[in-house]
């Protein structure tokens, strides 16, 4: 990722020097965040059991800027953004136990609250156009390189039955820590404590907090769940306090699927995946410069 964000800079800077017959500005930006997933949202007999609603961040980054008149021309940055959602589910689902003698599986009622947040080193190019001195309108594309994916929120697990067990589990709430990128395979949490859950004469043992892939096998965990690319397409406006400061809001529309299939599981059906589509939707509200 560090030879490529070098690389994208001499680009940009062999890319300034080839223009020098035009007019150069540079500038940077930083702010907030608002963004979700349009989502294929899980059912059950035609009901919904998941929802997807916004979640923050912030970006920083700065750029370059070619007029070719005084009224239009190209920019391109070099941003580090936060996109995400947050993604919640209820309805019928499963536990697994994890035991020595063989797994054991619980079905329940689940609720999981799960914040998502996606860091990318993003690539906007643009075409403005300035009306007056005071407001610029811009659009284009960009791509984006994921280099960071955490999540974090909790699960509350309730009237669990076990086969051949009349005893049921009538709670169970767990802290969720994933980082994605990091966490392993039925991997456990530094530091975390376990907690007894007792079903009529067995007692299992469960971490407080769970991990990403704490309920997977190695031979299941095939990658991870966030694709490393993304593109889309933008627009916004810019208003110009002055001759450098300005305020602006872009809006963001992936184009493309940024979760993997195959570790895409369902919530309500076990060792079920879910071929559907997750798209990325930001807002960048941002305070910038230009000189």
């Amino acid at each position: 990722m560090t030879r490529l964000i070098i690389l994208v800079a001499a680009l940009l800077m062999m890319f300034s020097e080839g223009m020098k017959a035009q007019e150069l500005s540079y500038g940077f930006r930083v702010g907030l965040n608002v963004s979700t997933f349009l989502a294929d949202k899980e059912e059950l007999n035609g009901t919904s059991l998941e929802s997807f609603s916004n979640n923050t961040g912030f970006h920083v980054g700065g750029g370059v800027k070619v007029a070719f008149t005084d009224l239009w021309g190209l920019r391109s940055e070099i941003v580090f953004t936060q996109k995400g959602t947050k993604r919640t589910f209820t309805g019928p689902s499963y536990f697994v136990f994890q035991d020595p003698n063989g797994d054991v599986v619980s079905t329940g009622n689940k609720s999981i609250s799960l914040n998502i947040s996606n860091a990318y080193m993003e690539i906007p190019v643009m075409v403005y156009g300035k009306i007056g001195s005071k407001l610029e309108f811009f659009g284009g594309a960009y791509a984006s390189f994921l280099i960071g994916s955490t999540a974090t929120g909790e699960l509350i697990y309730e009237n669990g039955t076990i086969p051949n067990n009349n005893n049921v589990i009538q709670k169970l709430q767990l802290a969720l820590d994933y980082n994605y990128n990091k966490d392993e395979a039925g991997g456990l949490i530094s530091g975390v404590e376990n907690i007894d859950v007792q079903v009529g004469n067995e007692t299992y043992e469960v971490p407080n907090t769970l991990s990403a892939y704490y309920f997977l096998d190695e031979d299941e965990k095939d990658g991870k769940p966030f694709k490393v690319f993304d593109a889309g397409i933008q627009g916004g406006a810019a208003y110009f306090l002055n001759g450098g400061l300005y305020f602006s809001a872009i809006a963001q529309y992936g184009l493309l699927d940024v979760t993997q299939t195959k570790l895409d599981f369902s919530n309500s059906v076990m060792n079920t995946l879910r071929d559907d589509q997750d798209t990325n939707l930001s807002f960048q509200f941002s305070i910038g410069f230009s000189f």
